[in-house]
């Protein structure tokens, strides 16, 4: 999930996009207000890339006014379902940046068209007073800032990237649950791990590596995991695991030993699968005591 200083140095620099949208609120009283939301959701996706919607600040200043109201990652990835085809999962964090509470949805849209699923048309009256309906079968899209149906061209190019990656069909997604306990001299962090394939095929033989940037040493391992920071040069955690993933898998944790002062673990992620492309990339870790 994105750190809060990424959120800030966004919120400062960066303009609406292909991978960035922001809301001064989000009401989903209404089916327009979640046709809405859904509709934005699948065209950033479609971007086949990390994207965000950052709640809370102005559109087209980037001024941040305080989120009004308050959500959670549940409430957001339940709109979502069975409405859009392959199946969705975003993560949702509310935060304190630059003196005002915004939400943030994350979306990683690792798989490419995203399609309207619903049963054949959802939506209605928003809140505001207009009207959003979605379609089943539609293809949204990002068009620098906006959202629009898909073009030929569009389809073709995702097409193209289905092609070079055919035999790439499992997708899998690490999410965490954290407690802290703080010391005289130092916290205690538990951590506990799910690990999802929102991919086609089952996940084969899937391998994780966690490799820590900031802490002080890795103090247990329960379930799958392994401490094998002897053979690294940062402290290093592996999981490997003998049975393939269809859905969402409890991978259970372990504990760190992180100094008094730090708020965020960060770490960098190793993902394998016999039947996926690896997966790279940076981790956060929020300590939220």
């Amino acid at each position: 999930m994105i750190s809060i200083n990424r959120i800030k140095q966004i919120i400062e620099k960066e303009e609406e996009g292909p991978t960035l949208d922001y809301k001064e609120d989000l009401v989903l009283n209404t089916d327009g207000d979640k046709a809405e939301l859904i509709k934005d959701i699948v065209s950033l996706a479609n971007s086949a890339k990390v994207a965000h919607i950052i709640i809370g600040v102005e559109d087209k200043t980037r001024k941040p006014v305080d989120l009004k109201t308050s959500h959670n990652a549940t409430q957001l990835n339940d709109i979502l379902k069975n409405r859009c085809d392959p199946p969705i999962s975003l993560e949702y964090i509310e935060r304190k940046v630059l003196g005002y509470k915004v939400g943030v949805i994350e979306i990683h849209g690792e798989n490419p068209p995203y399609i309207i699923s619903v049963n054949d048309r959802f939506g209605g009256k928003r809140t505001c007073g207009e009207s959003c309906y979605i379609n089943r079968g539609t293809v949204f899209v990002r068009n620098n800032d906006k959202n629009e149906g898909a073009s030929r061209e569009h389809i073709e190019k995702f097409y193209e990237n289905k092609v070079k990656y055919v035999t790439v069909q499992a997708d899998l997604q690490l999410s965490h649950s954290s407690s802290v306990t703080s010391h005289d001299a130092y916290k205690e962090v538990s951590l506990d791990f799910e690990l999802t394939n929102i991919g086609d095929v089952l996940a084969d033989s899937p391998l994780i590596y966690i490799a820590f940037k900031n802490i002080e040493r890795i103090t247990g391992c329960k379930t799958s995991w392994k401490d094998i920071s002897k053979l690294n040069p940062k402290p290093t955690v592996r999981c490997y695991l003998s049975q393939p993933i269809g859905g969402k898998m409890h991978i259970g944790g372990f504990t760190l030993r992180v100094k008094k002062a730090i708020s965020q673990i960060r770490a960098f992620v190793e993902l394998y699968s016999t039947n996926m492309r690896n997966k790279k990339y940076e981790y956060i870790i929020e300590l939220d005591e």
